[in-house]
């Protein structure tokens, strides 16, 4: 996560403080590329157990306020750590990787759920200082993108967005896992003796209807060593959109696909709206501020970290305009900060060097070459606030 300084050279105790900063806490998740499996919010919901500690990679709506924010699809809505809260008026659909928790099931305290508040949620919610199992299931999100519309059937698309498919004939290729013999999938839909998993990278599906089996291949559902097969099925995609199922029509065995070759250049993302400042603490014309409290401000879009460097300013109100010594007195006007971006949750934390003055006036300037990850400018901001006694 990025980090900004206005103050250099480093002292020794600095550097180890913005290194603790930058690196936090662990949420539980190992410092290891994590695979997110793909899933629903009825899926979350209906098999919280099978859930519980899992990645999951999700799509929903943002909903709530920055104190208390929901992720939901329209008729499941669950609770969501580290995902910024809508923009007033909008719905955008992002695609959230994360964990999935159903907090009481761990001990009081667990250290993997530290830093999230989850003590004082508790207290609010259930007047307890930790909730029983089943009380309090979250989202705690590692990521958070704009949602693309998939334009291919895969099978993760349709476990993710089963409604779009839903009785439609699709094509999917994966890996043959037998009758859930890894425990991929959460239930059995009990078509028949014959379902089967078939999966592929994260993401995993239900064949039912038809055996694995063919010209020149016949598969047993309840042999390891058949697993890791590729299978290519054509079917309906049908089920709920907590167990998804493909009615096979026709099963293939193929050889592995072979991933396309990596390309030099990546296509740029086409640009999205001009993201804009949604939050931030101290309030707009806040008075009575301590002279010792960060700064946080948050944004509508995932913010590109780098460019906050050299495009947000910080003085004392009027400062430019009083001072008589031309542009290079002007300068030095401005206050001495350290600044991260925390790409989770698009805040940014401002933490003054030095305390401010009692009974000041601050102004933080933001520019328009602050920018979103596909480029987008930043709308330019001014927070004005004041300070109090102490």
């Amino acid at each position: 996560m990025p980090f900004v300084s206005r103050r250099w050279p480093w002292p020794a105790g600095a550097m180890l403080l913005v290194t603790a900063l930058c690196l936090g806490r662990p949420s539980g998740l190992s410092a290891q590329p994590t695979r997110h499996s793909p899933t629903t919010l009825a899926a979350l919901d209906t098999y919280t157990t099978f859930f519980h500690r899992r990645p999951v990679v999700v799509r929903g709506t943002p909903e709530g306020s920055l104190q208390e924010v929901f992720v939901a699809d329209g008729e499941h809505r669950i609770r969501a750590l580290n995902v910024a809260p809508p923009v007033a008026g909008g719905s955008e659909v992002l695609e959230i990787d994360g964990t999935f928790w159903d907090v009481g099931r761990l001990p009081a305290a667990d250290p993997r759920l530290a830093d999230h508040g989850i003590e004082r949620l508790s207290e609010r919610l259930f007047n307890k200082p930790w909730p029983s199992a089943g009380e309090l299931r979250v989202l705690i999100a590692d990521a958070t993108r704009r949602a693309d519309e998939a334009e291919d059937a895969t099978i993760r698309s349709i476990t993710m967005e089963p409604a779009r498919f839903r009785d439609r004939t699709v094509t999917v290729t994966g890996r043959f896992r037998g009758r859930n013999l890894y425990g991929d999938l959460p239930e059995a839909p009990g078509t028949s003796r014959a379902d089967f998993v078939l999966q592929s990278a994260e993401a995993s599906v239900w064949v039912v209807g038809k055996e694995p089996r063919g010209p020149g291949f016949v598969l047993d559902v309840m042999a390891r060593v058949d697993t890791g097969r590729w299978l290519q099925v054509t079917g309906i995609v049908g089920g709920s959109d907590r167990l998804v199922a493909i009615a096979a029509e026709d099963i293939e065995q193929i050889e592995r696909p072979v991933a396309p070759a990596a390309t030099l250049t990546e296509d740029l993302p086409d640009q999205g709206p001009s993201p804009e400042v949604i939050f931030s603490a101290p309030t707009q014309d806040d008075t009575d501020v301590a002279i010792g409290a960060p700064v946080r401000i948050q944004f509508s879009r995932d913010m590109n970290g780098k460019s906050f460097e050299e495009n947000v300013e910080a003085e004392y109100f009027g400062a430019r305009s009083t001072t008589a010594a031309g542009a290079d007195a002007a300068d030095d006007t401005g206050l001495a900060f350290d600044l991260e971006y925390r790409p989770r949750n698009r805040v940014i934390t401002i933490v003054f060097v030095e305390p401010l003055m009692p009974y000041s006036t601050v102004e933080v300037t933001l520019g328009d070459a602050i920018l979103a990850t596909d480029g987008a400018s930043l709308v330019p901001y001014t927070l004005i606030f004041s300070t109090g006694g102490s």
